[in-house]
């Protein structure tokens, strides 16, 4: 099955990475595209609600999946149509991790599964300003019609992987990843069990939000740990990363839960730790207190990177929201 694969991806409805709500597959054999499949989905129990920084990325709602099939279906479905091959995706320690929590959620249990990431990919084979889905496609001569359109991104995944092959002159994935000196990656089965997972967080209050409420929300979640399938050459791979305000449309737990699939640490606040300093939008503009504090420790000796949101959106090679 080395030279057969399957491209995936998956949105989300919310910060929880099991909430998936569509998911696309595009299965390549011999060096070609043979099937598609794509499917919106009802999120499982209880991360079923959208929230408005997803919804904004990927236009899903919850009247779109009313009649949608269960994860339970779909779960299947995508097992299906894999058929035991190697799944390919970029930024693939969200999509395993989907993958992962959704099964998580409803109790379900998943085979063992070997994977590889076109993000991390992209970075070994080519040298490009950033490395998110858009700018490697475009590189590659690949279009993307509708990105953050489940059927369109693994579409490019896959493209994106059968240009990495022809660049080092392979046929499969085992040989590309001697190739790229980046080898596959396994996620080990999960039984059939029940995760007790956290509650959900309440539905925001209707209107906006207000300073208070955001921080209120941010001190109370806890901070993921860092993605033990990260790229070890990632830009933010082991580096603590504070985020003063939001970035590109998202909270700070969102943005921590980006942080951390990057392989970084995500931080509350700026210390003798801090690697890196975001700056994302504020309520009163002019410089944050994490902001001067960082200056302060910059003045120290200390080297602390200072970047924007949308600097940041580059490191981790993805799209802002």
């Amino acid at each position: 099955m080395s030279h057969t694969w399957t491209a995936i991806d998956f949105e989300t409805a919310n910060a929880d990475r099991g909430s998936v709500c569509a998911v696309g597959l595009v299965r390549v054999s011999d060096g070609r595209v043979v099937d598609r499949f794509s499917t919106l989905i009802r999120p499982p129990e209880p991360v079923s609600y959208f929230s408005r920084h997803n919804t904004a990325v990927h236009g899903i709602t919850a009247a779109d999946v009313v009649g949608a099939p269960s994860w339970t279906t779909v779960r299947t479905q995508i097992l299906d149509f894999a058929q035991g091959g190697a799944l390919v995706a970029h930024n693939a320690a969200f999509d395993m991790g989907a993958l992962r929590l959704a099964c998580a959620h409803t109790g379900q249990a998943l085979p063992a599964l070997d994977y590889a990431c076109t993000l991390a990919l992209s970075r070994r084979t080519w040298d490009l300003p950033d490395h998110r889905l858009p700018t490697v496609c475009a590189h590659i001569g690949h279009r993307i019609t509708q990105h953050h359109r489940a059927d369109a991104d693994a579409e490019a995944a896959a493209h994106i992987m059968l240009a990495a092959m022809r660049g080092h002159g392979t046929t499969s994935l085992p040989d590309l990843a001697r190739a790229a000196g980046l080898p596959l990656r396994r996620a080990e089965a999960v039984a059939a069990t029940v995760i007790p997972m956290a509650p959900a967080p309440a539905a925001p209050r209707p209107g906006r939000e207000d300073r208070f409420d955001r921080w209120q929300r941010a001190a109370q979640s806890a901070l993921p740990e860092p993605s033990v399938d990260a790229d070890p050459s990632g830009p933010l791979f082991g580096r603590t990363v504070c985020v003063s305000g939001d970035v590109a449309g998202m909270d700070k737990p969102e943005v921590w839960k980006r942080v951390a699939e990057a392989g970084g640490l995500p931080a509350k606040n700026v210390t003798k730790k801090t690697d890196v300093l975001v700056i994302g939008d504020s309520d009163h503009g002019g410089k944050t207190s994490k902001h001067r504090q960082a200056e302060t420790y910059i003045a120290k000796g200390q080297r602390i990177d200072i970047i924007t949101g949308s600097e940041l959106m580059a490191r981790l090679g993805l799209a802002s929201a």
